[in-house]
């Protein structure tokens, strides 16, 4: 844990209270992301900003391959089950969520989200000669444009990891492979 301490929904600026409303009315909570980010809004303004324009440049099925996949190859469930959940609301199923999570599964994955899974891992790992051949293969299966967005999104996943981690978050619900009702 540390001793940098969450803020509260009202405790913070009402800039960011507009901005964070949907999402809590979505969600039902003030998430810890936005908790702890809120010390900084200019910068917490900005990574939204990035993160809007990433989900608009990036089909569903894409986001969620390099999502779980970065959090779960850099171990912050906070993030991935968030993203396990989403992915259920996008109605993707859950052995297509198991795949993306690295659990046995039967679900068929395209080649597209297959390179975004690889050029995901190889860039958590630091290996970039793997990440460059994988952006290689997403650019021709997908586009230059698609793979040059996955090349930020996933150090945007990474940053969430970093910081989340850092800052000790956690996520009072389960997994949906964890949970009794799914939800």
């Amino acid at each position: 844990m540390t001793n940098i301490s969450p803020l509260d929904f009202p405790d913070i600026g009402e800039d960011l209270q507009k901005l964070f409303q949907p999402t809590v009315d979505r969600l039902g909570y003030f998430g810890d992301f936005f908790r702890y980010g809120s010390h900084t809004p200019q910068i917490l303004s900005a990574f939204m900003g990035l993160s809007g324009a990433l989900k608009a440049a990036i089909p569903d099925d894409v986001n969620e391959t390099v999502a779980l996949t970065v959090c779960t190859a850099m171990d912050f469930p906070y993030e991935r089950i968030q993203h396990e959940r989403l992915s259920e609301k996008l109605g993707f199923d859950r052995d297509w969520i198991a795949a993306m999570i690295g659990r046995p599964s039967a679900a068929e994955i395209t080649p597209l989200q297959q390179a975004v899974r690889d050029l995901s891992i190889a860039m958590v790992e630091g290996r970039h000669d793997a990440a460059r051949a994988a952006a290689e293969a997403v650019a021709a299966l997908g586009s230059p444009a698609l793979a040059v967005a996955l090349l930020f999104q996933a150090t945007r996943f990474m940053q969430v990891c970093a910081v989340g981690r850092t800052l000790g978050m956690q996520l009072a619900r389960p997994s949906i492979f964890e949970s009794n009702d799914g939800r």
